[in-house]
């Protein structure tokens, strides 16, 4: 079989703009089985119902099962809030075909499916995108996974709930994720996302990449304490504060040309914990734009406990690989980053940022696994070709 290229076309006036979606929806619903993952949800069943009894209730259209593959389709369109899929997809009949579905939802009924959540069904959504990952993604299949832990707030709303949601990743898949209050601070959530991420992959050694945000006197300890390998960076007067650590100044050397390096060897880095860490101390130029107030060089360190000693620069490259995982909060393109969340409930929150998580993972999935093969042989393989 011989494939050129791939054309698609348009047949009558009922055109739409989702027409590239279909190889997309080819690979959630027959290579995924996206729906038949999701039917463990049960979030619009009965627990305590009499099942002898034989009695006819309406078969409701959409399933909890339907309802999960829709607002991850919804995602994946780019549809950024439920208020819009009533404009955006109320024609897309055969976008819904394609995903298993007669029609798409209207926002009403998408809000009410998510307001129904509770603890036990998040679990099951979080049991969803885990067996996605371990299927079909990279993060399980790693020696020596390095987690990145980093964190994002909504708080644009005055009167508002204010919400922090802290996110593991391990290459580039959302393995972790928690939701909490905004007044919450995110160390405190460190823990959790490192112990359900060991959980996951069956104690492997990880390494942490984690934000400034994360640092603490408790975190470095519980590092300790677990013999955890982690990079992280700190303010850099945390460890010029420091009495006991003597740093020999005349010891910087040029990275780069807008960037110097420091190695401060073992140092206490908060007063709070006695354990000592590996530091480099960092001087990066800034980039000269018209604001009075900027600096011209700004100052960080970067904390690191690691089993293999590495030179300053390879230490410093290595923690700013994790740059990748910070752009998915800047570029995502859903409510939380928007001016709204999409339900003034808690447990409603959460069970949509799940399905975020689910409708990332996936597109991640499909991008690593059709759309950056080479040669022939390869993509036949993966469309199953024969």
């Amino acid at each position: 079989m011989d494939i050129k290229d791939i054309r698609i076309e348009f047949e009558g006036d009922g055109l739409t703009k989702y027409g590239l979606f279909a190889l997309l929806a080819w690979f959630l619903k027959d290579i995924m089985e996206l729906e038949k993952r999701c039917r463990i949800v049960t979030v619009k069943r009965k627990r305590n119902r009499n099942k002898e009894k034989n009695i006819n209730r309406r078969k409701s259209a959409f399933p909890a099962q339907k309802m999960c593959v829709g607002i991850v389709a919804s995602i994946l369109l780019g549809v950024k809030r439920f208020e819009r899929i009533n404009n955006l997809l109320h024609d897309e009949v055969r976008v819904a075909n394609l995903v298993g579905m007669e029609r798409f939802f209207d926002c009403t009924t998408a809000r009410n499916f998510i307001n129904t959540f509770q603890s036990w069904h998040l679990s099951q959504l979080d049991h969803v995108n885990t067996d996605i990952l371990r299927d079909f993604g990279e993060s399980f299949r790693q020696d020596f996974p390095v987690l990145d832990i980093d964190m994002t707030t909504h708080s644009q709303n005055r009167g508002k709930p204010c919400y922090q949601w802290s996110v593991g990743f391990i290459r580039d898949e959302i393995i972790s994720q928690i939701l909490s209050k905004g007044n919450t601070h995110c160390s405190t959530k460190f823990k959790e996302i490192v112990e359900d991420v060991k959980k996951k992959l069956g104690g492997k050694n990880i390494i942490i990449r984690a934000d400034g945000g994360y640092l603490s006197g408790e975190m470095l300890d519980y590092v300790v304490e677990e013999d955890l390998q982690i990079v992280v960076v700190s303010k850099f007067d945390y460890i010029t504060a420091q009495k006991e650590n003597e740093i020999d100044w005349s010891t910087w050397f040029e990275y780069d040309k807008d960037t110097r390096l420091l190695d401060a060897g073992e140092a206490n880095v908060v007063s709070k914990c006695k354990h000592k860490f590996r530091v480099i101390l960092v001087e990066k130029k800034q980039e000269k734009i018209k604001i009075k107030k900027r600096k011209e060089y700004i100052y960080y360190a970067i904390v690191a406990r690691l089993n293999n000693p590495s030179d300053p620069s390879a230490i410093y490259e290595f923690y700013h690989q994790r740059q990748t995982i910070e752009n998915f909060f800047k570029e995502s393109k859903n409510p939380f980053n928007s001016s709204k969340m999409p339900s003034q409930k808690f447990r409603a929150n959460e069970a949509y940022l799940n399905l975020i998580t689910i409708a990332y993972n996936c597109f991640g999935i499909f991008k690593k696994t059709i759309c950056q093969k080479s040669g022939r042989e390869n993509l036949l393989v993966q469309l199953r070709i024969s």
